[in-house]
């Protein structure tokens, strides 16, 4: 035994010597900092500046019709529309090249998915919001704004915008029992109006646009609303409606679906 650890005592030493030498010594790793992601902007400019953007309801419900007009400094632009089906959120993707496709552009956006010719519709689609980033110009932009797919029958004339500032009232027979109306912040402006925009634009818009009986719209305002202009915009041209203020809101009679905007 004494003899074996004359050769065992040496070996293990000298495994140890070796151990310490090569064992691998714990290095303050350095690492370059990520550059911290930079927050989008949405809406951040003026409403002016902004692109009119509309969307109508095709008359069964399962489709929209995205129109985008008075685009300014961009070339480009990335569309991102999400909507409510029943439980689920769903998405419609796009680019647009505005040099192969000058505004006033228009999309059709399918509430589903067809392949070879057959389609897919989701069901229960109540609203969702459509996410606009325009690029190619000297600042790009992103713009986003809400909606709401409402049908005739299940309101019972009643249609109101995803903030729930703005209502149109058409009365319980004031449209066919299936008609689709899509409530839709515009973003911008349909054209140049005087006075400051304190509230809207809110669209309230259907596969037909047909003459209203005993209609009402109300819109409220964070702002105050004295003297204040409630303006209404048929697809040619302004009107001023004739307005009242009570609890916040201005309200007016109104004859048809359109844009309105509150001015001061």
């Amino acid at each position: 035994m004494k003899q074996n650890l004359k050769f065992i005592i040496p070996g293990v030493i000298l495994l140890v010597i070796l151990a310490w030498m090569f064992w691998p010594s714990k290095k303050t790793k350095t690492t370059t900092p990520t550059p911290a992601k930079k927050m989008e902007e949405i809406n951040k400019i003026a409403v002016a500046d902004r692109p009119y953007v509309t969307l109508i309801p095709r008359a069964d419900g399962k489709e929209v019709k995205m129109t985008i007009d008075f685009v300014k400094d961009a070339a480009n632009l990335e569309y991102e529309m999400e909507y409510q089906a029943a439980s689920l959120i769903q998405g419609v993707f796009g680019t647009i090249d505005f040099a192969k496709e000058p505004a006033p552009v228009s999309k059709d956006l399918l509430f589903g998915s067809c392949s070879k010719g057959k389609c897919r519709y989701d069901e229960g689609v109540s609203g969702g919001s459509l996410t606009l980033r325009f690029d190619g110009g000297s600042d790009p932009y992103a713009l986003k704004t809400d909606f709401n797919l409402q049908n005739m029958f299940d309101r019972q004339g009643v249609f109101t915008s995803k903030d729930i500032k703005a209502t149109l009232d058409v009365g319980k027979a004031g449209l066919p029992n299936n008609t689709f109306v899509i409530v839709v912040g515009t973003l911008g402006l349909p054209a140049v109006v005087e006075g400051e925009v304190i509230a809207g634009p809110y669209a309230f818009l259907a596969a037909t646009s047909p003459v209203l009986k005993s209609a009402s719209i109300s819109i409220q305002s964070k702002d105050d609303l004295t003297g204040s202009k409630l303006m209404f915009w048929n697809g040619k041209s302004y009107t001023e409606l004739k307005s009242t203020l009570a609890d916040g809101k201005i309200s007016a009679p109104v004859t048809g679906l359109g844009t309105f905007v509150v001015v001061k």
